[in-house]
């Protein structure tokens, strides 16, 4: 009986399976036969593509909350190379016609090296609304393009500040191994020059991104999800825009007044081919404008442009490497402006005192040197070939005397150095110019918070013995003479600053000694408004000398403009409204026409400002610079304005 009922059970499970086979089979069968075509064509109609959406880049402001860099969308023509394959040519003919751009300068933008060859390429930026329709509706047609909308950099003010503010480019190579730049990929944009590099990860926001539902043919079935971009960070800027654009066209008026004047030492006009201007406030280091020219206009990096294009446009002779922001970048002999620093040294250290007065006449003579009788006496040259008779410090400043400076030079040779006979005995060569020169931030960067600033040279003894071994040619003799320290108190020789460097230099001698870190961020601001973090001015250095010979030299520079090497520039002037002091400069250049200096200290109205011009070909300091600095302090001041006409030519 236990049989025949498990047996039972058995056919019942057995006829069960087979059922349950059965009816899998059969929808198996219905699924790849009879419904094979509808489950194909869903299935072509669910695939999701992520489209990215740029985050916005953050505004760059002046210090009034004024824009100067904003953000726009635009559409971007792209193409890839590798999908473009063997009908690039045809494609790029095409586009051109569309787009009513030159293939050669499509396929220039396309050939670009700087791409790796699976990236898609921007070749053109706004492209009309009908080209747009018409590259989606013949997609098939142009294998490889793409339209893209993504946001581009404005302008509102043009090429104002243009140095300052830098411009955008493609990521680097370099930059892509960096950690820091781990999240970009190639073709990625990113601040290549000023403050767009300077604060890069501020300014960038953080890309979102948007899910689609496409079928095979790409067309849109609808929005599956979404993740909001975050925008970057305004960065305001310690920039006033009124004084930047008074810096920018005095320059520009200064520069062009100079190419009228004669040059009494080649017989042709001056060149005035380059400048830079800096305005800084003494108190806190702010940078209120850094002008240089050429200039350029960053608007000209929102579009593809190639390294030829690039090659032609900045970086050439021809154009005078407009890129350059001379005001960081650039190192020049700073001529006689320097003299304030080496009066200051020379009078702590007991050189010279303030109430003494020191001959000046035309030209100075190096004393005989009884150790070595074989020596050449070299004569040294004032920049006047009259006598100026005997002055104290202050007014060798005011009137800018060589020949009175020559002899301090001398001095720290005598006392601070010695020949390689003393050496031998153990007696060791000091150099106090040059601590003291570095101690007032000359020879280092002032850590402006720019890239590619240079740190100008204190030129030493060590320095001159390792150029002499690296480069024997341009520096045959290694050897560290009196002459060397001679030139050094004119600022000539192998003496080389930034006009950035100077004005900090001019900035804390008017600030009692205190020294404050050039700065041009104000603060960083979030999207809602609120500040993110300020910058706190940096004046924690003070320049090692008495307070009295700071306010010594100080003082003597009042004269400057009032009745010294300045005046002339200064004629006119309401110095009743306007308290003003100052120091010419004019540098030579080897095979060059000479350098104008003008470094200005003013305070009016509850405003203290330091201005400082420095014009490459443009004669003498009173000749050029210093009409351009009275020009902007007008301006700044609200006072009339003179023309920007040459003075006579002192130093």
């Amino acid at each position: 009986m236990t049989d025949l009922r498990a047996g039972s059970r058995v056919k019942v499970l057995a006829a069960l399976v087979a059922v349950m086979f059965a009816a899998l089979t059969t929808r198996l069968w219905f699924l790849q036969v009879l419904a094979a075509e509808d489950y194909q064509r869903e299935a072509l109609d669910n695939a999701v593509r992520l489209v990215d959406v740029p985050a916005r880049r953050g505004r760059i402001l002046d210090t009034h909350g004024r824009v100067l860099v904003d953000s726009r969308a635009s559409h971007v023509v792209t193409m890839n190379r590798e999908e473009a394959g063997d009908r690039k040519e045809e494609i790029l003919f095409e586009l051109s016609r569309l787009l009513d751009i030159p293939a050669d300068v499509l396929g220039e933008r396309l050939d670009d090296t700087r791409y790796y060859v699976f990236s898609s390429i921007p070749i053109a930026i706004d492209v009309p609304k009908r080209v747009v329709l018409y590259l989606k509706e013949h997609a098939r047609e142009f294998p490889g393009v793409d339209v893209v909308e993504r946001p581009i950099r404005t302008y509102p003010e043009g090429s104002l500040a243009a140095h300052v503010l830098g411009y955008l480019g493609q990521v680097s190579d370099e930059k892509l191994e960096d950690p820091a730049f781990a999240a970009y990929e190639p073709g990625d944009l990113v601040g290549v020059s000023g403050i767009e590099s300077a604060y890069e990860p501020d300014l960038v926001g953080i890309d979102g991104v948007v899910k689609y539902r496409v079928n095979s043919t790409g067309r849109n079935l609808g929005e599956i999800g979404e993740l909001d971009p975050v925008p970057g960070n305004d960065i305001e800027l310690t920039l006033d825009l009124r004084i930047q654009r008074l810096a920018e066209d005095g320059l520009r008026a200064g520069m062009i007044a100079a190419r009228s004047i004669p040059d009494p030492n080649t017989g042709t006009n001056l060149r005035a081919n380059a400048g830079a201007v800096v305005v800084l406030d003494p108190a806190t280091g702010a940078v209120e404008a850094m002008a240089s020219y050429p200039t350029f206009q960053p608007s000209l990096f929102t579009r593809p442009i190639s390294i030829e294009e690039f090659d032609r446009r900045f970086n050439t002779a021809n154009t005078n490497y407009p890129l350059i922001n001379r005001a960081i970048q650039a190192e020049y002999p700073p001529g006689s402006t320097y003299k304030p620093w080496v009066a200051l040294s020379a009078l702590q250290r007991d050189i010279v005192t303030t109430d003494q007065h020191y001959d000046c006449p035309p030209s100075w003579t190096a004393p005989f040197n009884e150790e070595d009788p074989d020596a050449t006496q070299y004569r040294f040259d004032n920049w006047t070939t009259r006598s100026l008779g005997y002055l104290n410090v202050a007014e060798a400043l005011s009137l800018s005397c060589d020949t009175i400076f020559y002899p301090m030079g001398y001095e720290y040779w005598s006392l601070y150095f010695v020949y390689a006979e003393q050496e031998a005995r153990g007696v060791v060569s000091r150099e106090p110019l040059q601590h003291d020169l570095e101690s007032i931030g000359f020879g280092r960067v002032t850590n402006v918070d720019l890239p590619f600033e240079k740190d100008g040279r204190v030129p030493d003894a060590e320095w001159k013995s390792n150029m002499h071994e690296e480069y024997p040619k341009g520096f045959p003799d290694g050897e560290w003479y009196p002459g060397d320290f001679v030139l050094m108190t004119i600022g000539q020789g192998d003496t080389l600053v930034t006009p950035l460097q100077l004005a900090a230099a001019f900035a804390a001698l008017q600030n009692d000694g205190r020294e404050c870190a050039p700065h041009l961020l104000e603060r960083v601001v979030g999207a809602d408004g609120a500040t993110v973090r300020a910058l706190e001015p940096r004046c924690k250095r003070r320049m090692p000398f008495k307070p009295e010979y700071i306010e010594y030299v100080r003082n003597a520079l009042v004269n400057v403009p009032r009745s010294g090497t300045g005046s002339g520039a200064f004629l006119g002037f309401p110095f009743d409204r306007v308290w003003v002091a100052g120091k010419t400069g004019t540098a030579e250049v080897n095979n060059r026409q000479d350098y104008s200096w003008f470094a200005a200290m003013t305070e009016a109205y509850g405003e203290r400002h330091v201005i400082v011009a420095l014009v490459e070909q443009g004669g003498h300091g009173s000749t050029t610079a210093a009409p351009i600095v009275r020009n902007i302090i007008e301006g700044i001041y609200g006072l009339e304005q003179s023309d920007a006409v040459g003075a006579e030519g002192t130093d």
